[in-house]
């Protein structure tokens, strides 16, 4: 299954640089929605006969592996981790410029959550997220690991500076989902936090500043991930290796 996952993801990163180099001549929207339906569509191959625990809470065991579950009570709960989630992101730009608040109008917000929740987010969390834990269900350092690379990979098209904050992103999503939250409401989270910082809440960084901005966004997301799994070790059972528990 690992083979597969990667031919999988080559294709989806070539198909998405593919549609953003105007391929087929497609608006910008259609053609995010061709990626998102074949990112989606090999997520839930590689998910096979798992797929009805995307909505029926399964307990703690899955992927024949011991606290992997969800359920919704717990998903609620974690919905406190979010503002810490987003505290990254606006500390890391209140250090190195002004933030610049906008009020977009509501029709035009409801349809940029829309699409980033429905054509962009939840295709991405299904393969980038749910469906590596899945392949890498046996090492959960190295599912934290390849979600960070594939997002790099996905992502480095846009820039070094893009692909590093998805890499941070990857790390705080797939946290929340390890930590018992349902992958459709990881998507949402995902898909509102898009839209907030990229209508809401902008940041003018450019050059060094960018870069900086980049790399603290991935390093801070990449220790909100480390001491959420550090909790889970305290708390319960977490399968690093085929057979054996931290």
């Amino acid at each position: 299954m690992p083979l597969t996952y990667a031919i999988f993801l080559f294709f989806v990163a070539g198909l998405g640089e593919f549609m953003r180099r105007g391929g087929l001549d497609l608006t910008p929207l259609a053609s995010a929605g061709v990626v998102g339906v074949m990112t989606a569509a090999f997520a839930l191959f590689l998910l096979g006969r798992d797929v009805p625990s995307l909505i029926r809470a399964p307990g703690r065991r899955l992927y024949d592996q011991d606290g992997l579950g969800w359920s919704w009570g717990r998903s609620v709960s974690l919905l406190g981790l979010i503002p810490v989630v987003l505290s990254v992101p606006i500390a890391c730009g209140l250090l190195l410029t002004d933030i610049v608040v906008f009020v977009p109008g509501v029709q035009s917000l409801l349809w940029a959550l829309f699409v980033q929740i429905a054509i962009i987010a939840l295709p991405q969390e299904l393969f980038f997220r749910e469906a590596t834990l899945k392949v890498f269900r046996a090492n959960l350092p190295g599912a934290f690991g390849v979600s960070a690379l594939a997002m790099v990979l996905y992502k480095l098209p846009e820039g070094l500076p893009a692909a590093l904050i998805a890499a941070g992103g990857a790390f705080a999503f797939m946290a929340l989902r390890v930590a018992g939250m349902n992958i459709l409401l990881v998507a949402v989270v995902h898909g509102t936090t898009a839209v907030l910082f990229g209508r809401v809440l902008v940041a003018e960084l450019s050059g060094q500043a960018l870069w900086l901005y980049a790399t603290c966004c991935m390093l801070g997301h990449a220790m909100f991930a480390l001491a959420v799994v550090t909790v889970l070790r305290a708390r319960r059972p977490i399968v690093v290796e085929a057979g054996t528990e931290a």
